[in-house]
C-alpha cells in the first residue's frame, strides 16, 4: 500500500510539474506572440487563451487529485480517481505525440505518469 500511494504521489507530481511548465510555456511562447500579431478575428481573441489553458487546468486538477487521494482518502475512492488521471493523461500524451508527430517532447512526461499510474495499480 505504501509502495502503492507513493507511485500516485510521484505520477500526481509528474502531471502537476507537467500542468505547470505546460502553463508558462504557453503564455510565453504561444498566447502572448499570437494575440499581440492580430492573428485571430476578435471573437477568438476572447476564447482562444481559455482554451489553450484548459488542458493545462485538467493535468493540474489530476495531479492534485491523484496526490491528495493517495495520502487521505480511501483506496477504492483513490482507484477511481487513478483511472481517471491515467485516462486524462494518456489522452494529452497521445494528442501530442499525433499531432506533432512525436517530434514535441510534451508526450513523454504525460507518458511517463500514466506508467506509474499503471505500475501502482499492479503493485
Amino acid at each position: 500500500m505504501i509502495a502503492q500511494n507513493a507511485l500516485f504521489v510521484s505520477a500526481g507530481a509528474v502531471g502537476i510539474a507537467v500542468s505547470v511548465i505546460h502553463g508558462v510555456l504557453m503564455q510565453r511562447l504561444m498566447i502572448g506572440p499570437i494575440l499581440a500579431g492580430n492573428d485571430l478575428p476578435g471573437r477568438s481573441r476572447g476564447i482562444f487563451p481559455v482554451l489553450m489553458h484548459f488542458s493545462t487546468a485538467v493535468w493540474f486538477l489530476a495531479g492534485v487529485a491523484l496526490v491528495v487521494a493517495s495520502l487521505y482518502l480511501p483506496a477504492s475512492t483513490t482507484m477511481v480517481i487513478a483511472y481517471v488521471a491515467a485516462l486524462l493523461y494518456a489522452l494529452g500524451a497521445f494528442a501530442n505525440f499525433w499531432g506533432t508527430r512525436g517530434r514535441h517532447f510534451g508526450w513523454i512526461p504525460l507518458a511517463v505518469s500514466v506508467a506509474l499510474i499503471g505500475w501502482a495499480l499492479v503493485v
